[in-house]
């Protein structure tokens, strides 16, 4: 069996990277199998493959369902299986769940620029200038659409350690940061962020607005 790991904070690009495996598994004529249900181990899942007589491409976008146990199982019966098997993460990996992993495996990381991170770290009231700054540099080089998708997934998550920080599913270093950062806002600003954010989003799909001038506009009133 082929094993290719998907993987990074870059999820777009991921995904991106997922779809054409997808793609050109279903031209070949090959059966494309998503695992997502933890009811039945993986080795059994793969295990059937022999009963079929058919190329499978499995795409497992669930980590917890790869366990010490599957992954052992995995690395000593890689070379009796046929098919090929995608394992799809929307953010970087440990090393430590990477090492359970056979290391036959071909590994794509798909990292953000480190600009990206400054951009969206940075994003608070009374930063406006510092902001506009970064913005405008990173958008010299990343396309805008990808930038309003980050920065509205950001301001999601700030919204969300706001209003119920114990249910995000994210390493506490992180939300330690998020909390931080989400802090900085009163509750009104934050709310009117979101609200102008899915307005643009809207209006930019009807060709009523371009997403870069609506950014500039949520920078310089909601940031000074």
């Amino acid at each position: 069996m082929k094993i290719i790991l998907l993987h990074g904070d870059n999820s777009l690009k991921s995904y991106e990277r997922l779809q054409t495996f997808v793609d050109v598994a279903k031209k070949r004529g090959w059966e494309v199998k998503k695992i997502y249900d933890n009811s039945q181990k993986l080795s059994e899942i793969l295990n059937a493959v022999s009963l079929f007589n058919k190329v499978f491409l499995f795409i497992l976008d669930d980590i917890s369902l790869l366990n010490k146990n599957e992954s052992v199982w995995l690395k000593n019966n890689i070379n009796k299986i046929d098919g090929t098997l995608v394992i799809y993460h929307k953010d970087l990996i440990p090393q430590t769940y990477l090492k359970l992993l056979p290391v036959s495996i071909k590994k794509e990381e798909y990292r953000l620029p480190k600009l990206v991170w400054s951009f969206l770290e940075s994003f608070y009231p009374k930063n406006g200038k510092n902001v506009y700054f970064i913005y405008h540099e990173l958008i010299k080089n990343e396309p805008i659409e990808l930038v309003f998708y980050l920065l509205a997934n950001h301001v999601r998550d700030l919204f969300w350690v706001r209003e119920e920080i114990k249910s995000v599913p994210y390493p506490t270093w992180r939300v330690g940061k998020l909390a931080k950062q989400a802090n900085k806002f009163d509750k009104k600003a934050l709310d009117e962020i979101i609200e102008l954010l899915a307005k643009a989003d809207i209006k930019s799909k009807t060709s009523q607005d371009n997403l870069s001038d609506a950014l500039d506009f949520i920078i310089a009133t909601k940031l000074e």
